[in-house]
């Protein structure tokens, strides 16, 4: 959100590959802009559970009861999944929590000085790491190699 206005346009997503590759998914309201609580379901990572799977009363959309029952990461991520705020997921919104950003995003895209590690002045750059640097930093040393990277690329 470089304008401040509160939102993620089409034009400011193009700066980065993955939220570009990805924007008319995560736009789930299809308003052409990215709202704060589009942009926390995108960057919620969930079990890859099949919508209908989760959609336990088959009404084609997922009930806060529901998610209760679901596998723990629906349930414990359900109010940042649920974009519109509704009470319930859409099959668009929980579509949108499964995009993995970072697999649309090269190590050496976010690697700019090419030392082989993220510093976290380097993942400033990339909010949707930067916002969970800590979790993707397994080994606690205050940078990202290539192995832990990967591995977060992989959820």
């Amino acid at each position: 959100d470089t304008n401040g206005d509160g939102t993620i346009s089409k034009q400011e997503a193009d700066k980065s590959p993955a939220l570009s590759k990805n924007f008319t998914q995560l736009d789930t309201n299809q308003d052409g802009v990215l709202s704060d609580r589009e942009y926390d379901a995108a960057t919620t990572n969930l079990a890859k559970v099949d919508f209908e799977t989760m959609d336990l009363n088959r009404d084609g959309v997922i009930s806060e009861r529901e998610a209760k029952v679901s596998p723990v990461s629906l349930d414990v991520a359900f109010a940042r999944v649920d974009a519109d705020g509704d009470g319930n997921v859409s099959p668009s919104e929980y579509a949108a929590a499964q995009t993995n950003l970072m697999q649309s995003t090269d190590f050496k895209d976010v690697d700019l000085d090419g030392d082989g590690v993220i510093s976290e002045s380097e993942a400033e750059n990339v909010p949707f790491i930067n916002d969970d640097f800590k979790a993707i930093d397994v080994d606690e040393d205050g940078q990202l190699s290539e192995a832990e990277y990967t591995a977060m690329q992989a959820r």
